[in-house]
């Protein structure tokens, strides 16, 4: 049976073992945004999340399943790691969808820095949004997006870094991290409230997206939009049939009709 990497270069449609330059970072993460989709499913349907690694690997190389962030970035570690990069995961605060006068949100995300030429790059493949190429950890470093988005870091004198989304003449905060290694029983902590509390936003929504060339493709409850720069075409979904479709033909993600029923949307 093929190693991981073997299978991981396959699932993500690259040939050979890429070389260790900012070149081969920005290739792995961009073939691995295209082809696996965010896939936050199995906390709505009640499983929570195993990171076990061998159970990761199995479902997102299966080439019928997507993961969210933990998962996500927890197969692309791997295979830079394999391929001789040293990364360093690092936990998150998502601010994207906070309101004035919310609570500081909990680390439920998490990123990689990814070490290179004496600099440490941030690499994040887990990010339900549109695409960001990796960016040096560096105070004012900018990368644009997929979408026609622009990100800036920049230095929070509270929360470390905050990496910043400017789109269409606003800028938002996205999320925060320090520079301190997210140690794997502070992983496990953060993935099982993620995948498992009733205030957690993957047990209160129906949340699936994919990047695409030009932007993204996504589900949320029940709703399909497409997403090309600032234009946005969004499509109701009105059964379990049509759902299943969408997550089939749409994303690759093959659930049952009994499953789809579980996500208690119709």
């Amino acid at each position: 049976m093929p190693g991981f990497l073997d299978r991981y270069l396959a699932r993500v449609g690259l040939e050979g073992r890429p070389g260790i330059d900012l070149a081969r970072i920005d290739a792995l993460l961009w073939a691995q945004r295209l082809s696996i989709p965010y896939d936050a499913l199995d906390a709505r349907l009640g499983r929570g999340v195993d990171l076990a690694p061998d159970i990761v690997a199995n479902k997102l190389l299966s080439g019928t399943r997507g993961g969210y962030c933990f998962e996500l970035n927890q197969i692309l570690a791997r295979a830079l790691e394999a391929l001789g990069f040293v990364v360093v995961p690092m936990l998150a605060r998502v601010w994207f969808r906070q309101e004035p006068g919310d609570d500081v949100p909990p680390r439920t995300h998490i990123v990689l820095a990814v070490a290179l030429n004496g600099e440490r790059w941030l690499v994040d493949a887990g990010f339900g949004g549109g695409h960001v190429p990796a960016m040096p950890l560096r105070d004012g470093a900018e990368a644009p997006g997929n979408d026609g988005a622009n990100h800036r870091l920049r230095r929070d004198a509270e929360f470390g870094w905050m990496l910043e989304r400017h789109f269409a003449g606003q800028c938002r905060n996205q999320y925060s991290f320090t520079d301190d290694r997210a140690l794997a029983a502070d992983i496990a902590m953060s993935n099982h409230w993620t995948a498992t509390s009733p205030r957690s936003r993957f047990i209160c929504n129906v949340l699936v997206s994919q990047v695409t060339r030009d932007g993204l493709k996504s589900i949320t409850n029940a709703q399909f939009s497409v997403q090309r720069g600032e234009s946005v075409e969004r499509t109701a979904i009105d059964t379990r049939e049509t759902m299943q479709a969408l997550l089939a033909n749409q994303f690759g993600i093959a659930l049952t009709l009994d499953e789809v029923e579980r996500l208690a949307l119709f």
